[in-house]
């Protein structure tokens, strides 16, 4: 018996030790834009480190999510030969195409559908809410993971840009800077929200001006956890007749107002792919002050993200994100809230503006198809040739409310609970494209099927 027990206890730490293996080497192969250094970064394992096998599974699986959220490759693939407990990884990329010069012809609205119904309602005959020029992005700028965009955009809101983003600028690899210059001028301004709709203001002059210069320093002390510090000059000048028709658009009848603000953000991120998450979760966290004139409140913006797949290809989804005023009347600019970038599904006609608000979204949603890859024929390059996709099916619910302090509103979605929910079709593939055809019911009991080209959340 003694002897039996002995054994066991000798083939329990004997399982222990055996599990121990040592990364011997560390192989790139694909990049030959990318930087081994700019790889390295993103890497949970290091080389002559000791890790169990299940230590060095989950590294592994976690080092490949870390490289495609970097969005430099196509394909990554990450595989290791085990030798006397010691592992040779290798880790094999296929690069993007990094520089895209491409003309820009886009609708100048909050969302496709949005302009649909615009243009329907005008016959098919009104092209006025389009925009059209050229924008230049040059991604993984000298193989660092830097970015260098340039546009020029006419059209109903014209729009031109001059930004660069450097991840790393010291030699561990923790600080960057982002600078964005941007200059923006229309014809046609909205000036006030009535019945949840816009009201615009046309003149044959630019009746709005707004000049947008930022810089952002970025400080990423892990993989996973990120640090910004953002300062923002915003400078905004309309026309008369907008201070008229609205005396709050800038605050005080005001022409013309510069806001300073200065935002602290500190974001987690442990999704597997942060276009299209299906595992993981995310957290961002931030404070944005505005120092002068009659902006000097504070805003406290949150989001948290959780995805998980209870059973095999069934995948569940879920978000909050909410947005907390330290004061009560703003300038009307400063009001957006739902309708926007952020809206509640099957209110996309809608605009829901007000100080405060809160958004939750979950979907459930089944693999019909998984990501399935294959070779595009006759297409030589390496960064085109080889694609994948993958289609899901889904229902979804979203919950959303804002708060209006103002005394007198026009819009009946304030201070009200919104609910949409419906279901969706999404198709996923490759360059982080994304098509969303939703069929959605609201509370107001309207239904309509709405066209969207991103992640719902």
């Amino acid at each position: 018996m003694k002897n039996f027990s002995l054994s066991l206890i000798l083939l329990f730490f004997g399982q222990i030790t055996q599990a121990q293996i040592t990364v011997s080497s560390i192989s790139i192969n694909g990049n030959i834009k990318t930087q081994k250094d700019i790889i390295l970064r993103e890497i949970s394992f290091e080389e002559n480190i000791k890790y169990t096998q299940e230590e060095l599974s989950q590294k592994t699986e976690e080092s490949k999510e870390n490289l495609v959220n970097l969005k430099l490759f196509n394909f990554v693939e990450i595989s290791n030969v085990e030798k006397d407990n010691t592992a040779e990884i290798t880790i094999e990329v296929i690069e993007k195409w990094y520089i895209w010069p491409y003309p820009v012809f886009e609708i100048s609205e909050r969302n496709f559908n949005t302009w649909w119904q615009e243009f329907s309602d005008n016959n098919y005959s009104d092209f006025s809410r389009l925009n059209y020029g050229v924008y230049f992005n040059w991604e993984n700028f000298r193989g660092r993971n830097e970015l260098l965009k340039l546009k020029i955009r006419k059209g109903f809101k014209e729009h031109y840009l001059l930004a660069y983003e450097v991840p790393y600028l010291n030699k561990n690899k923790t600080i960057g800077i982002n600078t964005n210059l941007q200059f923006f001028r229309r014809k046609k301004t909205h000036y006030s929200t009535q019945e949840n709709k816009l009201n615009y203001f046309e003149s044959e002059q630019y009746s709005s001006i707004d000049y947008d210069l930022n810089t952002e320093i970025v400080y990423r002390n892990n993989i996973h956890q990120k640090h910004k510090l953002k300062l923002t000059y915003l400078k905004s000048i309309i026309s008369d007749s907008i201070a008229i028709l609205n005396s709050n658009y800038l605050g005080e009848g005001k022409t013309s107002a510069i806001a300073f603000n200065l935002k602290y953000s500190f974001s987690y991120e442990k999704r597997d792919y942060t276009v299209y998450p299906l595992h993981g979760y995310y957290l961002d966290l931030s404070a944005k002050k505005y120092f002068s004139g009659s902006t000097q409140h504070t805003e406290i913006l949150s989001k948290v993200e959780k995805y998980i797949e209870p059973i095999n290809r069934l995948f569940i989804g879920s978000s909050f994100k909410s947005k907390y005023i330290t004061e009560g009347k703003q300038p009307y600019f400063l009001q957006k809230a739902l309708g926007y970038q952020d809206y509640v599904r099957g209110y996309e006609y809608y605009v829901v503006d007000g100080q405060s608000y809160w958004l939750s979204k979950t979907a459930i949603k089944y693999a019909l198809i998984e990501k399935t890859t294959f070779n595009i024929p006759y297409v030589r390059m390496r960064q085109f040739n080889k694609s994948h996709y993958s289609i899901y099916l889904g229902l979804f619910s979203d919950l959303g409310y804002v708060i209006n302090d103002e005394e007198k509103t026009q819009n009946s979605l304030n201070n009200s609970l919104l609910w949409g929910r419906g279901v969706a079709l999404d198709y996923v593939t490759y360059y982080d494209k994304l098509l969303r055809i939703e069929y959605s019911i609201n509370g107001l009991g309207e239904k309509g099927v709405f066209l969207h080209f991103s992640s719902p959340f």
